[in-house]
């Protein structure tokens, strides 16, 4: 098997270290004070809606037969298939994230305050 060039060896700790980022970003965004005000004001419907919708791409990801087969010659199609990537990242990890960290926020606002009470107007 052939050495990989240093360049591509970059462009992958690159590569990692982006998504890394873009996770702690969304639990970041997830965990602020003002963030998590508003996910314990909100009702079941909508906790539910952002749980399934980030469940869907993963029953299309297990029940549907995908194949991909790429064959990239030139830097516009190579754009395209990384932004085609970075979308298929944002689906399958960072909206199922962002869930799972709504719904622990949730839980424990609901399992500290009890259920809140809508204003009365």
């Amino acid at each position: 098997m052939p050495q990989l060039p240093a360049a591509v060896w970059f462009a992958v700790a690159g590569a990692v270290l982006l998504l890394l980022a873009l996770c702690i970003a969304t639990a970041y965004a997830i965990l602020r004070a003002s963030t998590r005000r508003r996910v314990t004001q909100w009702p079941v419907g909508r906790l539910l809606g952002l749980v399934i919708g980030a469940a869907v791409p993963w029953l299309i990801v297990w029940l549907a037969p995908i194949r991909l087969e790429v064959a990239i010659h030139g830097i516009g199609p190579l754009l395209a298939w990384l932004l085609v990537a970075l979308l298929a990242f944002v689906l399958l990890v960072l909206l199922p994230l962002a869930a799972l960290l709504c719904v622990i926020v949730w839980e424990i606002a609901r399992r500290r305050h009890g259920p809140l009470t809508p204003p009365s107007i």
